[in-house]
């Protein structure tokens, strides 16, 4: 197998629309924490690459409705991105966090187990400006107030999960 599909010096794969879709189908998309000036999603507030030092509740302060859509970079900080998550929720932040879907690691599977609904996306997506398909599957994790609606609207994509 050709070692590029396995290895990317890029870490900031920009999100396919499919998943923005759906994800707008929760709610308005207010901060997106993890953005580049040439990655958009439509969120009214944006950090560019600086949102594990920021805090994300403080936007559900400002009288706007949303949510925070987390696309993080996909190195050695993937358990960072997880924990900001889980302790941002404990706040009400609904997020819905998009990464690789890897059971076999322990940020996984404090994710998989914190949140309150999941999906493990059939296949593999292709993110903008990819060439091919990514490598691995994919899995969207939401803390929410809305985990039936989010199983609902992610179902399409693949299985579904939600935590009672």
């Amino acid at each position: 197998m050709d070692s590029a599909l396995l290895a990317s010096e890029r870490h900031d794969w920009q999100t396919p629309e499919l998943v923005l879709e759906l994800v707008r189908k929760l709610g308005p998309i207010l901060l997106d924490p993890c953005t580049t000036d040439d990655n958009p999603c439509g969120a009214v507030a944006r950090y560019v690459t600086q949102g594990l030092d920021l805090g994300w509740s403080c936007w559900a302060d400002t009288g706007q409705s949303g949510l925070v859509f987390v696309n993080p970079p996909y190195g050695r900080q993937l358990g960072a991105w997880v924990e900001k998550a889980t302790s941002e929720a404990v706040y009400g932040v609904e997020i819905v966090l998009l990464t690789p879907c890897r059971p076999d690691t322990r940020w996984y599977d404090h994710a998989r187990s914190t949140c309150n609904a999941y999906c493990e996306i059939r296949g593999r997506l292709t993110f903008k400006g990819a060439p091919h398909p990514a490598p691995f599957p994919s899995a969207l994790h939401y803390w929410g107030p809305k985990p039936w609606l989010f199983a609902h609207v992610f179902s399409v994509l693949g299985r579904v999960g939600v935590r009672s």
